[in-house]
């Protein structure tokens, strides 16, 4: 009758001799069985005996039970922290990718400014101001066809005058071989070798709030000798000239030292004076060394001592070129997705020991 019902509606009665069918058929019969706690306890329980039989029956039953849903339990755990794991080390991994993989190239796809930014600290470690990245960055925006201006935005405190030095060069070389207009716009700050950077470019723009200037150089050291005399220690440096060690911070400094270091920050402040006339020299509306403080002056002072150009910011000056679109050629900061790897090393090997010590059994759990 089974049979025929099967065939009657189009179920073939072999295939439900499969394994799977087969084990529908066990958790059917499971789910409906009786509670075997409750049978050992029930059955044959007609006398005290038979009752004590039946609760050792129960107490190894349930221990059986109780040992079956720690192991599945363990499993569930050991399971979801291999996926936890996998995924961790998945995410790592497309972070590392995306950290180390070249940035995509910017390429003007119409009539554009290109902007090449220097912010931040100029140094040959900095992130983003350091002369290979923006000589690269100048090097696409010169490079590109469809970039009609070039627009350096500056918005630094200075740095390593070598590193403002060679972006100068850039821009000088890359003029040559692709002669476009160069811009420099001044942001919240451009000060000493910040504003040397701008001093490449054609015309200097500046907001009124700006800070300009600080145009000079500057050498610094600390002198600690005094904290070890304190404490009765003594610094022995063997030097072979007299002026070798002039800035060892843990001895006090000679007549001699202290005349070289003010005769190097003079020579350098020197050259940068002079770049500023040869620059600028028509358009100061002072004597030289009214520029040579070392000090700063706001958008429109600087606009009225002849520093800059024009009051302005990279906003008015794209609406001066509407037939132009901004178009951004880096530095690009990668965001530190390199940095949030490596500093995430220690929390990923702290999984995977608990992982490891969750699989083998000896972390205790609540």
């Amino acid at each position: 009758m089974f049979a025929c019902a099967a065939d009657a509606m189009g179920l073939n009665v072999n295939r439900m001799r499969h394994p799977m069918f087969k084990t529908l058929a066990r958790w059917w019969a499971n789910r409906n069985a009786p509670n075997p706690v409750e049978a050992a306890l029930m059955a044959h329980a007609d006398n005290a005996e038979q009752a004590m039989v039946g609760l050792a029956r129960a107490f190894v039953l349930d221990q059986q039970r109780r040992e079956a849903e720690t192991r599945r339990a363990a499993r569930f755990r050991r399971w979801m922290m291999g996926v936890l794991v996998l995924g961790s080390l998945a995410v790592y991994a497309g972070l590392a990718a995306k950290a180390l993989l070249p940035l995509p190239a910017v390429v003007a796809g119409k009539p554009a400014i290109g902007v090449v930014k220097v912010e931040g600290q100029i140094g040959a470690n900095a992130k983003l101001a350091a002369a290979d990245l923006v000589v690269r960055a100048l090097k696409r925006a010169f490079e590109d066809d469809n970039v009609k201006r070039v627009v350096i935005y500056i918005d630094s405190p200075g740095g390593a005058p070598v590193e403002a030095e060679r972006i100068m060069d850039a821009v000088s070389e890359l003029r040559k071989q692709h002669p476009k207009p160069v811009q420099a716009v001044i942001g919240n700050l451009g000060a000493s070798a910040g504003y040397m950077v701008a001093l490449s470019a054609d015309d200097i723009v500046s907001a009124k709030y700006s800070l300009v200037g600080s145009i000079g150089a500057i050498l610094q050291s600390w002198d600690v000798h005094r904290v070890l005399d304190k404490y009765d220690v003594k610094a022995k440096t063997y030097a072979s000239g007299s002026l070798k060690g002039m800035l060892n911070p843990f001895e006090p400094s000679t007549p001699e030292g202290e005349a070289k270091a003010q005769a190097l920050v003079n020579e350098l402040g020197r050259q940068f004076a002079s770049l500023l006339k040869e620059r600028r020299g028509s358009k100061l509306t002072q004597p030289l060394e009214r520029y040579t403080t070392g000090e700063v002056w706001g958008g429109q002072d600087a606009l009225a001592l002849g520093l800059v150009d024009a009051n302005g910011t990279l906003e008015t000056l794209a609406a001066a070129q509407p037939d132009l679109e901004l178009v951004h050629f880096g530095p690009f900061e990668r965001k530190g997705a390199l940095e949030g790897l490596l500093t995430s090393v220690g929390d990923m090997a702290g999984a995977l020991k608990a992982g490891v010590e969750l699989a083998r059994g000896t972390v205790v759990q609540p």
